[in-house]
C-alpha cells in the first residue's frame, strides 16, 4: 500500500474520532488519525500543569462505570492500560447547595434523603417527589412513552407535574441545563428523563469514573491501538479539506499541502464544520446543507478554574441552585447582549483533584461555571463576577490567606482553539457542538453517514445518546457498526 494511502482517515481525536478510529485498527483497517492538537481528547483534552492533570472543563462522567469507556477499553485489548482512579474515593458525593425563597442555603446530600429534612418537605411532598420519580422510571423504561415527550420541553414536562419545588427545579436544571449543557425549555423530556434514569442507576453503573491522566488521557491511550496495527497518527496537524471525486469521499490534504487518500473518511471537526469549510456545502444537496447551517449552538460553559495550596472540597461535585434558576434561552441571548445580567443560574463547582494522582498532595484544582450564550465575543465579566460573588459566600475558605494560589478564566476563545472551529458569527464557545434541543435530537438529528458516499461525522453533533464525552463516544461505535456491519452492544 502506498505510503499516503490508508483504510480510512478520521479527522479529529476526540472521544468519538478515536473511538471508531481505534475500533477500525483493532480490526486491522490501516487508519490514519489526524489532529491540530497534541493529544487525543479534542474539547476534553488533557491539560499538565505544575502537577495538575485537568480538562478545559468541568464534567462529570455519566454514567458511573462500567461505560462505553470501559467498553471501548475491553474491546480493543487496553483494559489494564487505563486506571479508573475515581474507584479509589467510592464514598464520593453530589452535594446540593439549594438557595430557597427566603435566602437560606440548605446543604443536601444527594445520596442521603435524611439531609433533606432541613427544607422542611412535608409528608405529602416527600410522597409527591417520590412518584414524580417513579413515573419517569417508568417512562425511561419504555420506548414508546418515551418517544412520546421527544417534543416536549424538559421544562415544560417538570411544570406539568404537582411537586416541590425543590425537586423540579434540582431534576430540571440536573438533567436539563446541567447535563446537555441547554437551556431546560429546550431539552427533549425524553432526553432529562434518560439522563436523570443514568444518572441515578447504581445498579448497573455502580462505580464513579474518572481516569488517571485525565479524559484526554484516556483516549491519548486509547488511540495508540492506531500505530500498533500499521496506521498513523498526524498530532498538531489541520486539515484543509475533504477531497471529494464524483460524489465520493477519497481523502483529505492537510494546510501543510500533504495529501492523503482513502474509501473512508470520517470527521470529528464537527458536522456544521465538515459540510461547510472542510467539503463545501456545494457538494451536498442544497436542503441538506441548509439545514445543516441552519442547526442551533448548545450553550457554553464560563467561569474560574482555581488553583490551591490546599484542600478546600472534600467531595468532587457540588451544584448550587438557587429557587428560580431555570433560565429560558432568550435569557442567555439577552445576558450575551448585555440587556440581563446573572443574578440567580445555577453553578456547578466541582474539583477532581479529589482523586489521587490527579493533583500534587493536598492541592486542588477547582472548577467553578455557569452556562452562557455561546458567543466568544461577548464579555464575560459579568459571568465572572456572579460565579465569584457565590463563590465568597459558598467557599470563604478559598479566599483566605495562603489558600489561592492563582486562578484562570474559563473562557470561551480556547474551547475552539482546542475543538472545533468557529465558523459562524455567535458560534464556537459551545460545550459540546450542536444543541440536543427539540427539532434537533432523535430522528430530527443527523445521522453519521453523510449524503457524500464514503464520508462519515462523529462526536456529539450526529446520532447517539448521552452526556457530552459517553455520547461521543456511543457516536464512534454507531459509525463503526454502520461501516462495518459488527454488531458491539452500546
Amino acid at each position: 500500500m502506498a505510503e499516503n494511502q490508508y483504510d480510512a482517515i478520521v479527522i479529529g481525536a476526540g472521544p468519538g474520532g478515536t473511538t471508531v478510529a481505534s475500533l477500525l485498527a483493532n480490526d486491522g483497517k490501516r487508519v490514519l488519525l489526524v489532529d491540530k492538537n497534541s493529544s487525543a481528547g479534542g474539547k476534553m483534552i488533557t491539560i499538565h500543569r505544575d502537577g495538575h492533570y485537568y480538562e478545559m472543563f468541568p464534567l462529570n462522567l455519566i454514567p458511573y462505570g462500567p461505560s462505553l469507556f470501559e467498553k471501548l477499553a475491553e474491546t480493543i485489548g487496553k483494559a489494564d492500560k487505563v486506571r479508573n482512579v475515581a474507584a479509589a474515593f467510592p464514598d464520593d458525593k453530589v452535594i446540593i447547595l439549594y438557595h430557597d425563597r427566603e435566602g437560606k442555603i440548605h446543604t443536601l446530600d444527594s445520596g442521603d434523603m435524611a439531609t433533606f429534612k432541613s427544607l422542611g418537605m412535608s409528608l405529602p411532598d416527600i410522597v409527591k417527589s417520590i412518584a414524580a420519580v417513579v413515573k419517569m422510571l417508568a417512562i425511561s423504561a419504555s420506548p414508546k412513552k418515551l418517544a412520546s415527550l421527544n417534543h416536549i420541553s424538559a421544562l415544560d414536562y417538570m411544570n406539568s407535574l404537582n411537586i416541590p419545588e425543590i425537586t423540579r427545579v434540582f431534576i430540571t436544571a440536573a438533567f436539563g441545563e446541567g447535563a446537555f449543557e441547554m437551556s431546560s425549555d429546550k431539552v427533549p423530556a425524553s432526553h432529562m428523563i434518560r439522563a436523570f434514569k443514568l444518572g441515578i442507576d447504581r445498579k448497573n453503573h455502580p462505580t464513579p469514573r474518572y481516569y488517571e491522566g485525565g479524559v484526554g488521557g484516556f483516549f491519548t491511550t486509547m488511540a495508540e491501538t492506531v500505530p500498533e496495527h500499521g496506521g498513523k497518527i498526524l498530532w498538531n496537524t489541520r486539515v484543509q479539506s475533504v477531497n471529494i471525486e464524483d460524489g465520493r469521499a477519497v481523502g483529505i490534504t492537510t494546510e501543510s499541502g500533504e495529501t492523503y487518500t482513502a474509501p473512508l473518511v470520517i470527521s470529528n471537526a464537527g458536522i456544521r464544520q465538515t459540510v461547510v469549510k472542510l467539503v463545501g456545502e456545494e457538494h451536498f444537496p442544497k436542503a441538506y446543507a441548509g439545514r445543516i447551517k441552519g442547526l442551533q449552538s448548545n450553550l457554553a460553559d464560563v467561569g474560574w478554574r482555581y488553583f490551591t495550596t490546599e484542600k478546600v472540597l472534600p467531595s468532587s461535585t457540588f451544584v448550587y441552585f438557587p429557587y428560580n434558576c431555570l433560565e429560558p434561552w432568550s435569557a442567555f441571548e439577552e445576558m450575551k447582549d448585555g440587556k440581563k445580567k446573572p443574578t440567580s443560574n445555577y453553578i456547578y463547582i466541582g474539583s477532581k483533584s479529589v482523586y489521587p494522582t490527579v493533583s500534587p498532595e493536598g492541592k486542588q484544582v477547582i472548577y467553578a461555571v455557569m452556562s452562557s450564550h455561546p458567543d466568544p465575543e461577548q464579555d464575560l465579566t459579568q459571568y465572572l463576577d456572579y460565579i465569584e460573588s457565590k463563590m465568597h459566600l459558598l467557599f470563604p475558605k478559598l479566599f483566605e490567606d495562603g489558600v489561592l494560589e492563582r486562578k484562570e478564566v474559563m473562557g470561551l476563545h480556547e474551547v475552539y482553539a482546542l475543538g472545533v472551529d468557529k465558523i459562524f458569527d455567535g458560534q464556537g464557545g459551545e460545550s459540546y457542538g450542536i444543541a440536543n434541543s427539540i427539532g434537533q435530537s432523535d430522528e430530527d438529528r443527523p445521522t453519521c453517514d453523510l449524503p457524500i458516499r464514503g464520508l462519515y461525522c462523529v462526536g456529539n453533533d450526529t446520532e447517539g445518546f448521552g452526556v457530552g464525552t459517553h455520547r461521543a463516544t456511543e457516536s464512534g461505535f454507531l459509525t463503526y457498526q454502520k461501516i462495518t456491519g459488527k454488531q458491539i452492544p452500546v
